[in-house]
């Protein structure tokens, strides 16, 4: 005789308890309220700005360096009912618990509900995702939440929605290119139609249409991620990031360290590419999910200039890639490890609590290492086959 839900004690526990891990999960955001961080006062001054130019009428104008989208929610959180600063946090929570959702929806695919409630509360709970948005006030979770979408979108062979959740991640932040190699991959492995990438112009058009119609040039929407207007953050080799370059921080040769940077991430990128297509394996939901944790590490591991809060879609990923094969559960230990270790120079500043970065590279290193070596084991195991149809399927989450 099978129990109602809420008749049977142990559902009853699992969900108190997962209303509890939530209340902490809220508490924790709570707690991060009234912190005040340098960029934070750059928001403000962005909001100044759009003040200055008449409100919403100000969205037509080339304020700050993010694109466009970013100002529409942070005009949206200046006429919300509560201070700005608690305004703009509000704003970044509530895509926090969209990131929640889609790794529910990632996870469960594979491992059932209980597995994906699992992941997203251990997802919401990670140190590095609590302290960015609600402490640090950064908006990672906006363009994380979109890329983990887009991931599950592809995943389950929807490709169109895929496409245009992944351009949105792009549209916040340019860190969305991490999740687009995994499209470049699903392109010509036959998994992902081409003629979806029409999605891209499509909705990047319409993101920018509101400041469009206000009056802001086209060029300059097209060139918000230019070098130029980014600079300030290609000086270094590393702005303490965990990545290759914690190994050469003494080098003088800057300009070609940087260009090897950008010649072998692509390289790799490619290479990884390449030996999908050519061993013709089946693209399914977990091999999918392995290549965008791949990914999600080796671009920022890789590349020069990069901030410590660039592995952030790593720290999230790994999480779930831990749930689709429970033998890497140390994976995202690593990469929280590393990812945390480098937060400690906003948390405590140059002190000695600042950890060793070439230590915390390592340990990124070690994730790094542990999920390509999955990978290619996996791809040179399986039997040369017929990639998956591209193809929209139904509901695939398991009960």
């Amino acid at each position: 005789m099978l129990v109602p839900p809420l008749r049977d004690p142990q559902r009853r526990a699992e969900l108190f308890l997962t209303g509890c891990l939530l209340v902490v999960a809220f508490a924790a955001r709570y707690a991060g309220r009234s912190e005040t961080t340098r960029d934070m006062r750059i928001f403000f001054e962005w909001h100044e700005q759009l003040e200055r130019a008449g409100g919403w009428r100000g969205l037509g104008e080339a304020i700050g360096n993010y694109n466009a989208p970013y100002l529409y929610l942070l005009w949206l959180a200046s006429v919300l009912p509560v201070p700005l600063l608690i305004g703009i946090k509000l704003v970044h929570a509530v895509f926090d618990l969209l990131l929640a959702y889609w790794v529910f929806r990632l996870t469960a695919m594979r491992r059932g509900r209980r597995a994906g409630i699992a992941a997203a509360l251990v997802v919401i709970l990670l140190p590095t995702v609590v302290i960015n948005a609600s402490v640090w006030g950064q908006i990672d979770s906006i363009w994380a939440s979109f890329a983990v979408g887009g991931v599950w979108m592809l995943a389950r062979g929807r490709g169109w929605p895929g496409v245009a959740l992944c351009t949105l991640s792009l549209a916040f932040k340019p860190h969305g290119i991490f999740v687009f190699a995994l499209v470049a991959v699903l392109v010509p492995a036959g998994r992902l139609r081409a003629r979806t990438l029409l999605a891209v112009p499509a909705v990047w058009l319409t993101v920018s249409l509101p400041a469009l119609l206000l009056g802001r040039s086209p060029g300059e929407l097209l060139t918000v991620y230019s070098l130029d207007r980014q600079a300030g953050v290609i000086d270094l080799l590393t702005d303490r990031a965990p990545s290759i370059f914690a190994f050469l921080a003494g080098t003088r040769r800057l300009d070609t360290a940087r260009q090897l940077g950008y010649l072998l991430t692509a390289a790799l990128v490619l290479g990884v590419a390449l030996l999908v297509v050519a061993r013709r394996v089946r693209l399914e939901e977990t091999r999918i999910v392995t290549l965008a944790a791949l990914f999600a590490i080796l671009i920022p591991f890789g590349l020069p200039g990069m901030h410590e809060r660039y592995f952030y879609l790593g720290d999230v990923l790994t999480v779930v890639l831990a749930f689709h094969l429970p033998r890497l559960w140390f994976v995202p230990l690593l990469a929280q490890a590393a990812s945390l270790g480098a937060y400690t120079y906003f948390l405590f500043g140059q002190t000695e609590q600042q950890l060793d970065l070439q230590a915390l590279a390592a340990l990124m290193l070690a994730a790094l290492v542990a999920v390509g070596h999955t990978l290619i084991r996996d791809v040179l195991a399986e039997r040369p086959g017929t990639p998956l149809a591209p193809k929209p399927v139904g509901n695939t989450m398991a009960e």
